[in-house]
């Protein structure tokens, strides 16, 4: 089973358990994680729905490369969307409860609760952390969601087995807070691939490498590359060839150019090349590297 619906599982048990717990003490901590839950479920509900979207691997000339995007876009609406509202709920009521004097009640019901939640996240986040890959946009998202579950658990927990009022008021703000910076950092990552980043530059500069000492290639003059995904790279170069070349050879290069390529990166999946003559000018792939170099990691 995809980790991504052992998640989705995992987080609907704990919304439950968190629901009951809140029902007995009225812990704002407690409730700030049943809406950390609550918007887990939701965009955890979105992530598999683009997930089997992004399985559809047909094309067409409306979708040149599938529906392989389709996980960035349904990710990135719903951190965008139900982030931001459940972090602007959860820290305001976070702020009234450290305004105002008030008795937290606890119960032995809640407090069990509440550590049962704990326990599902602390085996969720293990799953989580095994089944990691730093290019796998599902994983990662399901991680970091896993982690900002387990210590918004621990805050809930402790608030409702201290059952002081200011302790769970400032509880409840840091796990607004862990909500709106996990939204962040995600909506990020998803934002850079959507508006078509280059893949990273030690990736780049293999890909130049590899064709610079292809036989017959004289130079590089343009290298770009976009990730469609994180798994799939686009790249498009225009390659000097050597003059004495026949053209019918022309084929046979640029069938070892993309195969090299796809050899040295696996996640390169298409590859577009263009041939053009030597020129008699510096070489450019130079200023390539010097390009590539100022890119930030």
């Amino acid at each position: 089973m995809h980790v991504v619906y052992i998640s989705f599982s995992v987080n609907l048990a704990t919304l439950t358990f968190k629901i009951l717990g809140f029902i007995d003490t009225h812990s704002i901590s407690l409730f700030a994680d049943v809406l950390n839950d609550l918007g887990d479920c939701i965009g955890l509900g979105f992530l598999i729905f683009g997930l089997i979207l992004s399985k559809k691997k047909r094309s067409s000339i409306a979708y040149p490369f599938g529906m392989s995007r389709a996980l960035y876009v349904f990710s990135l609406i719903s951190i965008s969307i139900i982030g931001g509202f459940l972090f602007s709920i959860s820290f305001i009521k976070s702020i009234e409860v450290l305004l105002h004097d008030g008795i937290l009640s606890s119960s032995s019901k809640a407090i069990v609760f509440a550590l049962i939640a704990l326990i599902l996240n602390s085996f969720n986040m293990m799953i989580s952390i095994a089944s990691k890959n730093d290019f796998d946009p599902v994983t990662t998202g399901t991680f970091v969601d896993s982690m900002v579950d387990f210590f918004g658990s621990i805050i809930a927990f402790t608030s409702v087995v201290t059952a002081n009022n200011f302790v769970d008021g400032i509880g409840g703000v840091i796990v607004s807070i862990i909500l709106l910076i996990s939204s962040i950092v995600l909506g990020y990552r998803y934002f850079l691939v959507l508006i078509g980043r280059a893949p990273p530059k030690e990736e780049l500069l293999k890909i130049l490498n590899t064709v610079l000492f292809i036989p017959n290639v004289a130079d590089v003059n343009e290298l770009k590359a976009i990730m469609l995904t994180e798994n799939e790279y686009l790249v498009v170069l225009e390659v000097e060839i050597n003059e004495n070349i026949e053209v019918e050879d022309l084929e046979t290069v640029s069938k070892i150019v993309e195969n090299e390529i796809r050899k040295a990166i696996h996640k390169v999946k298409h590859v577009v090349v263009e041939f053009v003559s030597r020129k008699r000018e510096p070489p450019t792939y130079r200023r390539i590297i010097e390009e590539i170099n100022k890119l930030k990691e």
